[in-house]
């Protein structure tokens, strides 16, 4: 977890990074070149780091990078490292061949152009805002609102920019494609791709990685894996919101794996303390949500009074408080894998499609929470508070191959039961969950609850 900013504006003037240097506890990092101000704020995961911005001796290429590139080779010291070099290999054909959860500048002054681009589903955060001639990105609203500029917006996940400093030129181009024909009945390769999805996201840490484990499937199944895989974790749950027989199963699952299993009583919960810590460390970034009918669901929703953002704050503590700096989410599992609904029957009115998968997808494809909606607000929910302790949110839902391979499944397989893919890997793991029922976040007196049947 890093943040950063890229301004024409003087950075100097102002107190930009008041939230944002939160998100890189460990070095910040600023540097000026021909009129152009950089700041990078690192959070380093393996305990070693090259400070960013990145520069060459030569001051020709300057790159600025948040997140993880999971295919970078073991024998590069810096992330930016492989970034320059893959870009003067590839230009921006880097960018598809990129595998991570990333927001990536990179200045080319011999070009005169600036390259931004956000990973598939947009899971680490990106804002563009500009002033007259004045331009500005940066990981976090907050910071181009305190150096002056307007109009500022996220950049689109799954798509890359490439914006000429003189202002002449801007080309956005879409970075991932999915194949959509659902000719596939290989459920194993899915259980492959997620597997391999949750373990590129724990090798080389300093620290160690944890779950909010719930009774619920998608927690369940990053569980199921580590533990399957013999990877070290830690997992926190919040007693009194989950059912009481499939959490004790799974806590003695994780301990009967070496792994310490955390608890958190509700009672001891101090929502009011977490709802000041909310106020004073994560930007009040506004959300809405919308369906596929075009209806606008929630509008202007505030993270500052979010009840699942005041859980996780409270569960973040408590894991950073113990040693991690990791937090492995289920988040777009309900976007992607459900649709929040089972055989059209919507548990939400965000749903698009009730969970039912068309025989066909083409014109379906991509239903809005795929990459909006709450896809992204959900996302960028996660990343302000995990980012308000330095801790690092990794997705392995959203993995690009486990996405592909689930696209590709018949909508028969898709279809079969709740969550199918996620449901048969839980089976295969012999893991319990709390079947057959959607547990919406909230405290215990006022959960939602969804039966299937």
């Amino acid at each position: 977890m890093c943040s950063f900013v890229f301004s024409t504006v003087p950075t100097d003037r102002v107190d930009f990074n008041r939230i944002m240097r939160l998100r890189g506890p460990d070095v910040t990092k600023e540097h000026s070149l021909d009129g152009y101000f950089f700041c990078h704020n690192l959070l380093s995961m393996r305990g070693d780091y090259v400070a960013q911005p990145y520069v060459p001796d030569n001051g020709e290429i300057v790159v600025l990078f948040n997140g993880e590139i999971y295919n970078c080779p073991d024998d590069y010291d810096s992330e930016a490292r492989y970034l320059h070099d893959q870009y003067l290999e590839k230009g921006t054909g880097l960018f598809r061949d990129l595998d991570g959860e990333y927001a990536i500048l990179i200045v080319d002054f011999r070009k005169g152009t600036l390259y931004a681009a956000r990973d598939c589903f947009g899971t680490k955060p990106l804002f563009f805002g500009s002033k007259g001639d004045d331009f500005g990105f940066a990981s976090y609203r907050d910071a181009l609102t305190a150096l002056g500029f307007e109009g500022i917006h996220p950049l689109r996940p799954n798509h890359f920019v490439e914006y000429a400093l003189d202002g002449s030129s801007i080309v956005s181009a879409e970075t991932y494609l999915f194949n959509i024909a659902q000719h596939d009945s290989d459920i194993e390769g899915w259980f492959s791709a997620f597997d391999a999805a949750v373990a590129k996201r724990v090798r080389h840490l300093r620290g160690t990685p944890f779950v909010g484990l719930s009774s619920g499937y998608d927690s369940g199944a990053i569980a199921a894996s580590l533990i399957a895989q013999g990877a070290r974790f830690m997992s926190v749950t919040v007693e009194g919101r989950e059912n009481p027989e499939v959490i004790a199963g799974r806590i003695k699952a994780v301990e009967a794996s070496g792994n310490r299993a955390i608890t958190i009583p509700q009672e001891d919960l101090d929502v009011d303390k977490w709802r000041r810590w909310l106020k004073d460390h994560v930007e009040d970034e506004p959300y809405f949500i919308v369906n596929d009918d075009g209806e606008r669901l929630e509008v202007n929703k505030s993270v500052h009074t979010d009840k699942a953002a005041l859980i996780l704050a409270g569960v973040c503590a408590k894991a950073k408080e113990n040693g991690a700096l990791v937090y492995l989410s289920g988040s777009g599992a309900d976007e992607i894998f459900s649709d929040y609904g089972y055989q059209g029957r919507k548990f939400y009115s965000h749903s698009n499609f009730g969970g039912l998968y068309p025989q066909n997808l083409l014109g379906r494809f991509p239903w809005s929470s795929f990459f909006g909606s709450t896809q992204a607000a959900y996302l960028a929910k996660e990343e302000m508070v995990a980012g308000s302790f330095g801790m690092e949110a990794r997705y392995p839902f959203l993995d690009v191959a486990v996405v592909r391979k689930f696209l590709t499944l018949r909508a028969d397989i898709k279809n079969e039961v709740y969550k199918s893919v996620v449901r048969s890997y839980l089976a295969k793991h012999d893991f319990p969950v709390h079947e057959n029922e959607k547990i919406g976040f909230g405290f215990a007196r006022r959960k939602k609850r969804f039966r299937l049947w």
